[in-house]
């Protein structure tokens, strides 16, 4: 006889979303389901419900220092914003807002602006090519690390992994720039009123220069800033520097033309890492003349007497095949004595 599981011994989560299954879920038919173009092969999204997409195993798991897996905190963390998003769409369907409300809604904006692969995969390339930068630097001068010297002459070549788990400790300084950026910014809700759902994806928030009309860099954060982000097939939310003088409340506003919401549509499928959303089949050759390209680490390395400078922000490109951090696979561990003379 099989007893029932105490708290201690609660399941183990083993799907991490990366897209709210609760978010996702304004996306499905009248079965329970939605659109889900992979990235990979558009031309064949697949039909399933929230729960079955927008997941990696273990995608937020921390390794504790006695070597066991936390798979909650995060999990936890997301899952009481997550809890808080059927009373956010409730006030933008009753167009009214009271600032509880509205805090439960920026929670949502930067949770999936900053959880996402997108970002996090953005984070593991520029570790991987800060590692790159100072072990050249090292080599140039003479104090590449013994274990190392194998490698002098492939250090521009020579594969470089980053433990993926690295990534989770940059959310919160990603969180505190994009919360800084928004203060900058008025909102509004604008709602489809042309019978043409909004599509999403799994980097739903998506900004950029205005004055960029090619939107030819993703992410700019100069003194302009436009800002799209699907809450629903119905209704999308817009910031811009020119919305701050209607006050802290976001106002509401109809779209009543169609180009307008094709053209929001374009934004999102452009800005689109792994995965776009929609609720039907109308926007198939939109979502896949943009599939092969998302926003992506744009880095420039300057090295100057004394200091390295990084001019880092994003581009449109290739997603990166970042290789497989295996522990296995790595050099012993460096220690201060490895660099010493």
């Amino acid at each position: 006889m099989s007893s029932s599981p105490t708290t201690d011994q609660k399941a183990e989560r083993k799907r991490h979303h990366f897209v709210s299954v609760t978010y996702l879920e304004s996306w499905v038919d009248e079965m329970g389901k939605l659109q889900a173009y992979r990235s990979d092969n558009p031309a064949e999204p697949l039909h399933v419900g929230p729960k079955n997409t927008g997941f990696e195993k273990y995608y937020y798991s921390q390794l504790r220092e006695d070597g066991s897996r936390d798979n909650d905190s995060f999990e936890d963390l997301f899952g009481n914003v997550e809890t808080r998003w059927p009373m956010v769409l409730e006030a933008v369907d009753a167009g009214a807002f009271d600032p509880n409300v509205l805090h439960w809604l920026y929670s949502m904006l930067t949770m999936m602006r900053t959880r996402i692969p997108a970002a996090r995969d953005y984070n593991e390339a520029l570790m991987a090519l800060e590692t790159r930068t100072g072990f050249k630097v090292l080599a140039e001068m003479g104090k590449l690390p013994n274990k190392l010297k194998r490698y002098e002459d492939e250090l521009d070549t020579v594969e470089v992994t980053v433990n993926r788990q690295r990534t989770l400790g940059t959310m919160s300084e990603d969180m505190r720039r994009f919360a800084d950026m928004t203060r900058r910014l008025g909102f509004e809700i604008l709602s489809d009123d042309t019978g043409t759902d909004f599509i999403t994806s799994d980097n739903p928030v998506a900004y950029f220069d205005p004055d960029d009309r090619g939107i030819r860099k993703p992410y700019i954060e100069n003194t302009k800033v436009e800002l799209y982000f699907p809450l629903s097939p119905r209704h999308v939310l817009h910031g811009a520097n020119r919305l701050k003088r209607f006050g802290p409340i976001p106002r509401f506003r109809k779209i009543s033309d169609r180009t307008k919401v094709h053209a929001i549509n374009r934004i999102t499928s452009r800005f689109a890492y792994r995965l776009a959303f929609a609720g039907d089949r109308s926007n198939d050759d939109l979502i896949q003349r943009h599939a092969a390209t998302s926003p992506v680490l744009d880095a420039d390395v300057v090295r100057k007497p004394g200091k390295i400078e990084y001019h880092i922000g994003h581009r449109f490109a290739a997603r990166p095949v970042l290789p497989k951090f295996r522990p296995e696979a790595c050099e012993d561990d460096l220690y201060e004595e490895d660099f010493r003379p």
